[in-house]
């Protein structure tokens, strides 16, 4: 349902598809494409997108309003189905942590990378990255880099990452992204 989030807040913000596509960078015909679909695009993308909505990456992806008993605490129970991780990037799952990241500086989230490579990610912030299970590579600013369960990493996710996972289970990671401009 993320596309009908999308087109939700877009026209709550009284945007057109061109002026959205103005203030992105993406086409006014991707933007179309992706407010009809029912899968997710690119986090890159759906990043973009938040920044121009003024809006957290996990609201995009949330298909009704969230209520909380206050602003200052946010959760989500294992129980809860928002629990259930959703396919983004080719072989790459997110798992949001929070219910929405409203006025929050860190957006907490599970990362399961299946066997094999990710694409390239790039986006606007900084990253903490603690290897839950498993093992992966970290292709980074063209080096490689081996992690394996208990280990971690910080790194500044503007520079082309991506994760190698040659192992036959996946690997779990538990990830932080800060996207300090958007608090300057």
């Amino acid at each position: 349902m993320t596309g009908n989030k999308i087109k939700e807040l877009r026209k709550l913000h009284g945007l057109s598809l061109e002026r959205l596509a103005d203030m992105t960078g993406l086409t006014k015909g991707y933007l179309s494409k992706i407010e009809r679909s029912e899968t997710p695009p690119p986090f890159s993308t759906l990043q973009k997108l938040s920044e121009a909505l003024d809006v957290d990456v996990n609201e995009l992806l949330e298909s009704q309003g969230t209520s909380r008993p206050s602003r200052n605490i946010d959760f989500i129970q294992a129980a809860s189905k928002k629990a259930v991780p959703f396919k983004i990037e080719g072989n790459c799952s997110f798992k949001p942590l929070l219910k929405s990241y409203r006025n929050k500086q860190m957006s907490p989230f599970l990362m399961i990378i299946a066997p094999g490579k990710t694409k390239i990610f790039t986006h606007d912030a900084e990253e903490f990255v603690y290897v839950l299970s498993g093992k992966v590579e970290l292709h980074y600013d063209k080096e490689k880099y081996d992690f394996s369960q208990g280990d971690c990493f910080y790194l500044d996710s503007r520079i082309g990452h991506k994760f190698v996972n040659n192992e036959k289970k996946d690997a779990q990671l538990l990830a932080v992204d800060f996207n300090y401009r958007r608090f300057l």
